[in-house]
């Protein structure tokens, strides 16, 4: 429940969304939640693929 939660009060402001862009701003969000409970450990991996 807390996932949706802070979903629905991300999605809040951006009133509007067409049914074509929500999975871009479902990704966004799943990306940036993911981003906040793995922490730094991501931050390695990450940069890697953007290097190679």
């Amino acid at each position: 429940e807390g996932f949706w939660s802070l979903l629905r009060s991300w999605l809040r402001p951006h009133r509007g969304i067409s049914q074509e862009k929500l999975p871009l701003y479902l990704g966004f969000f799943q990306f940036v939640h993911n981003l906040r409970i793995r922490g730094k450990g991501l931050l390695k991996p990450l940069l890697q693929l953007l290097v190679v």
